[in-house]
């Protein structure tokens, strides 16, 4: 079949280290110092970028504020290897290699001897384009209390000793501490049944589920990181859409993606229909609904297909649902494409971060399309089906 065909590389790895299914390090070589400040309460602002939570943070004695992802999940926090070299340190440093910064300042709290994965964003990486500083995660995240105001974009933290101020929680999600720091939470799903998920908040995927062998049911998907910005190679998930979820005490129906060889997780899909308290110390999540629920992150194109591109190579088939009207119409990853509808394939896109900041609202929703593979006269034409 052809999920069994995809062995040949088409995408330069990104191994990042809150990807992976589990940390291969030990917790004591990622455990950060706590802050230097014994008693806080601090604001930090955010952006919410393509479905992240992103903020700035000064790194050793640079006053220049650099981007971050702030994940719950990430299990270290990471720089990039551009940001190994701004801050001066030696050269020798290997990607995926630990260091340690003198200091990492969020706001007016430094957070002092934090260890980091150093990363490497090859060529045309997601990341560069979401925060291309690096990551923050569970080794600085778990020593404060924090309130995650979606609505606000702000992050409200302090010590562990201090209560965070929030609204009355509709719902209140116990959670284990991982010994890297993360949350861990008791989820169960209608498609693949009990299991333990890190709460990944500030990360921008659906709830996640790892099998070493993908179900049969569900919708088989490929993606070249159209989707899931943080995919090296080409990816094979399973997605149930609107299924069933259990996570602690709250029930919702969601998406569930099932893939192999990755973290447990649950994603912004979930967090950012809510302001949440994070409480390290009461090991729990508190959530309060927002005044407006936000429009679902994660939903598949109604043809089946999105582009992928980069200024440097052609634009090809880089995310496709098995069964879809592309899928039916012959179209496979990789197919090279010179013409969409009346549009040459150079006039879609010329940048690649504005190329991942438009491709899934410029292709969930049509559902009609004419697509001309590489050297062929004839279009292909796709078109939802009318349902019975």
């Amino acid at each position: 079949m052809f999920r069994n065909c995809l062995a040949f590389s088409l995408f330069a790895a990104l191994l990042i280290a809150f990807q992976a299914c589990s940390p291969s390090v030990a917790p004591e070589i990622y455990q950060a110092a706590p802050p230097s400040t014994s008693v806080f309460r601090d604001t930090l602002p955010f952006e919410f970028r393509e479905g992240f939570i992103v903020v700035r943070a000064r790194l050793n004695d640079k006053s220049m504020p650099l981007d971050f992802i702030w994940d719950s999940g990430a299990a270290v926090s990471t720089i990039s290897q551009a940001t190994r070299e701004y801050l001066g340190l030696p050269s020798s440093i290997q990607t995926g290699a630990v260091t340690t910064l003198d200091s990492f300042r969020l706001s007016g709290i430094t957070f002092p001897s934090v260890p980091v994965e150093v990363v490497n964003y090859d060529g045309y990486a997601a990341p560069k384009c979401i925060a291309e500083a690096g990551v923050i995660g569970a080794n600085i995240i778990r020593y404060c209390n924090w309130h995650i105001d979606f609505d606000q974009q702000l992050l409200i933290f302090s010590d562990l000793a201090q209560p965070i101020a929030a609204p009355p929680a509709a719902h209140t999600l116990a959670f284990k501490t991982t010994p890297y720091g993360q949350p861990e939470l008791k989820i169960a799903t209608a498609a693949m049944g009990k299991a333990k998920a890190i709460a990944s908040i500030g990360h921008n995927d659906p709830v996640r589920i790892s099998s070493k062998q993908l179900p049969d049911a569900g919708t088989m998907i490929y993606d070249r990181a159209v989707v899931d910005r943080f995919a090296s190679d080409i990816d094979t998930a399973v997605v149930f859409e609107n299924t069933g979820i259990q996570v602690g005490g709250l029930d919702f129906q969601g998406t569930l993606k099932v893939q192999s060889g990755r973290q447990n997780q649950i994603g912004n899909a979930l967090w950012a229909r809510y302001n949440l308290a994070l409480n390290f110390k009461e090991a729990n999540i508190q959530l309060t609904p927002r005044a407006e629920a936000p429009t679902p992150e994660y939903t598949l194109p109604k043809l089946g297909w999105m582009p992928h591109f980069t200024p440097k190579s052609d634009l090809t088939v880089g995310f496709i649902v098995v069964g879809s009207p592309a899928w039916e119409a012959g179209l496979r990853m990789g197919d090279v494409i010179d013409q969409i509808d009346r549009r040459a394939a150079p006039g879609w896109y010329n940048d690649y971060c504005a190329y991942l900041s438009n491709v899934q609202a410029q292709f969930a929703a049509p559902e009609q399309m004419q697509v001309f593979k590489n050297g062929s006269k004839q279009p292909i034409s796709l078109s939802v089906k009318a349902q019975p």
